[in-house]
């Protein structure tokens, strides 16, 4: 019996960036070429100007820094696209290690973990006939090499901070508006959290000897299958307790996934923030053998086009 080729995933979540009904204001024009022309505009001046895009991480000491970035000019179909390739790293590191045969090699605070291969696709989109409105589709490749999290967190800096075409920010309002024609929601995941600073926290017996104020970390985590919606509404509804300052939700309807923050940002005041994000999830598998092009262009290209085909239907 013949043994069974070896397979990898490259998780591709799609993202749209804010939407726009003023494009020229924006992008110089109204045609798809305009769009790509302005992103390459901003890739360049990014490019001549060598400056570092950095990030801090919330409640951590570590730093997320864009240093370069090229960028790969496609067609997908008649549409105009831009493919970019980022330059990250990570800085700041107090702790950790880099080990090979011979020698351990322990990290510090001006060293950086990094790498040259962050791939991400921009697709612009026009929707409407008379009343048009103008976005791009962001394709993230997280290929197997990738941990997901710090290649979203890179690709919504360069967004943000580079491409001025920040990630789309929804209304929880609309989220569940969209939500309602399930009557089930077969995944939703709940995150609670706090973070609390008190000097009372060290007992007093070894207060003098203590270096910072005490930390007070609390975390709850709630898994759910197949919850009607309408518990589902109510449970996102529902205000902070038990001293928590945050509830991350994730929910998951087909290839959806809805991401749902509460975060309390004055504590005094009790005044909260209700941010939403909407991601299409996909995916391509490839063999171990194509491993070695996973970092070619045009082989990178070969794999998103049937997603952008797929999104668009």
């Amino acid at each position: 019996m013949a043994k069974k080729e070896k397979t990898y995933i490259i998780k591709v979540p799609v993202y749209t960036t804010e939407i726009t009904d003023n494009p020229k204001d924006l992008f110089g024009g109204v045609s798809y070429s305009d769009m790509t022309k302005y992103l390459i505009r901003k890739l360049k001046s990014f490019q001549e100007s060598k400056f570092v895009v950095t990030s801090d991480n919330r409640n951590k000491t570590l730093k997320t820094a864009i240093e370069a970035i090229e960028y790969f000019e496609y067609s997908i179909g008649d549409t105009p696209t831009v493919l970019l390739k980022i330059k990250a790293y990570t800085t700041n590191l107090y702790d950790g290690y880099f080990e090979t045969e011979v020698e351990k090699i322990n990290f510090e605070k001006e060293n950086r973990l990094g790498s040259e291969n962050n791939f991400v696709l921009l697709y612009p989109v026009i929707d409407g006939v008379v009343n048009r409105t103008y976005h791009f589709l962001v394709l993230v490749y997280d290929d197997p090499h990738k941990r997901g999290d710090e290649l979203l967190k890179t690709s919504k800096l360069v967004l943000k901070d580079v491409l001025n075409t920040p990630v789309r920010n929804l209304k929880l309002s609309s989220v569940l508006e969209e939500l309602k024609k399930y009557s089930t929601i077969t995944d939703l995941q709940v995150k609670y959290s706090a973070v609390k600073y008190d000097e009372n926290l060290v007992d007093s017996k070894y207060e003098e000897y203590a270096l910072n104020s005490g930390v007070f970390r609390k975390q709850k985590e709630d898994k759910f299958k197949n919850m009607p919606f309408e518990k589902v509404e109510n449970l996102l509804n529902d205000p902070l307790k038990d001293d928590y300052q945050k509830k991350e939700a994730k929910i998951t309807v087909e290839k959806k996934e809805f991401k749902i923050t509460k975060e309390l940002l004055y504590e005094a005041r009790e005044e909260f923030k209700d941010t939403a994000e909407k991601v299409f999830n996909s995916k391509s598998e490839i063999s171990e053998e194509q491993l070695k092009s996973i970092y070619e262009p045009d082989f990178i290209i070969e794999r998103l086009t049937p997603i952008i085909e797929n999104y668009r239907e």
